[in-house]
């Protein structure tokens, strides 16, 4: 894309395109956690079986990063990001078929387009906005947040309104559609690709590198442990499924602002690490509360939402800080989050083998609260001046 063309279109129409994908990069997955029961009930599986589909987008996460160097590198970002949403069309169109092998494959295609999503997105962000990269990936996870939110939320009033599955599931039909539609009408430029981008697998030699993985990795494993998990418990304390899926809203709503301001945060308290010290017991405290019940549980919510938004942009800043161009940061993104998400996707699957169906969470809240305290030893190792490269 001409220089031009990148003063006039990315406040309009590409903007657009770029919100409307991001859109759909974690409500198809969010979703699916408000309304478990019914897709336990419609699918006939058990806890265990649950956990797997609910791990099986962020085990695609981890295994499927490595594909975005080379297919940025064939096809040039835009049509790679074009592929990825046609991926995510059809895993959603898909998993309108009530049968568990169908869901698996449905899901997988749709882990694996976020998957690219995940690492293609701030490349292409901070290539159209490069002047200001805390506030520009601020924003970006401040919406990807909204996109969790819209999927926690909207499943349950979906699913009364239509006495279907197939309505919440349906919704990312549409928006996935809505992607398409808007990167085929936004102009082409040239093709815009990145030079290199090869995994560089000397770079797991460093501790540094694997601080960086744990910072994307932990961060991931918490947010989709607990989207997956977080109605199932509140419905246990004595909750609606609707409130249930409203508490598991208002952690990824509250997300969304907090993202959006973790450059101001930053700057407030005076440097990444006492924000990651911050953020960690936080998150610990949340955690603790929501297993209190009542109003302490929402609390809860909150206190886990806010670090859950700001944690996931740190690890994006952490990942542009330690790179001096586009080709380091797709090399240090792959790789980052491809281990990071393999990590993460053992989280739900965890959960299910240590939740016996009778309403103890304490083994899963420990299980969780492992995973915070690595983050935040990880953050407080990882940033600072040195570079990886």
């Amino acid at each position: 894309m001409t220089e031009q063309q990148r003063r006039i279109y990315p406040p309009i129409i590409v903007f657009v395109a770029l919100l409307l994908t991001i859109l759909v990069m974690r409500g198809p997955i969010t979703c699916v956690g408000a309304v478990a029961d019914e897709v336990i009930r419609a699918l006939d599986i058990g806890y265990p079986a649950y956990g797997f589909l609910s791990a099986l987008p962020i085990a695609c996460f981890g295994l499927f990063c490595a594909a975005a160097p080379a297919m940025s590198k064939r096809f040039g970002l835009l049509t790679t990001v074009l592929i990825c949403l046609v991926l995510i069309l059809l895993g959603a169109v898909g998993r309108l078929i009530f049968s568990y092998p169908v869901m698996l494959i449905a899901t997988a295609l749709i882990g694996i387009g976020i998957a690219v999503l995940n690492v293609l997105m701030p490349v292409l962000l901070r290539d159209y906005f490069p002047n200001n990269i805390p506030l520009v990936m601020g924003v970006f996870t401040g919406f990807i947040g909204f996109s969790g939110s819209i999927g926690a939320y909207f499943s349950v009033p979906l699913f009364n309104a239509f006495e279907s599955l197939r309505a919440p599931l349906g919704l990312w039909v549409l928006m996935a559609t809505l992607g398409l539609i808007a990167w085929f009408l936004t102009p082409r430029g040239k093709k815009i690709s990145v030079a290199g981008g090869a995994f560089e697998w000397s770079l797991l030699k460093k501790p540094l590198t694997w601080a960086v993985i744990f910072v994307m990795g932990m961060q991931s494993l918490t947010i989709y442990t607990t989207v997956a998990w977080l109605p199932t418990i509140l419905s246990t304390l004595g909750f609606s499924a609707s409130t249930a899926g409203l508490g598991s809203a208002v952690f990824l709503l509250v997300s969304a602002p907090a993202s959006i301001l973790t450059a101001a945060f930053i700057k407030v308290v005076g440097s990444e690490r006492k924000a990651a010290a911050i953020m960690t017991v936080s998150f610990a405290l949340g955690i603790m509360l929501w297993l209190m019940g009542g109003v302490w549980s929402f609390l809860g919510c909150v206190l886990a939402g806010v670090p859950q938004g700001i944690t996931f942009s740190m690890a994006m800043i952490l990942m542009a800080q330690k790179t001096n161009n586009l080709s380091e940061l797709l090399v240090i993104s792959s790789l980052a989050q491809g281990i990071g998400y393999i990590l993460a996707g053992f989280g739900p699957f965890i959960c299910g083998l240590l939740y016996q169906g009778d309403g103890h969470w304490w083994p899963v809240a420990t299980f969780m609260l492992t995973a915070v305290f690595l983050w935040g030893a990880s953050a407080l190792y990882a940033f600072g001046n040195r570079k990886l490269f």
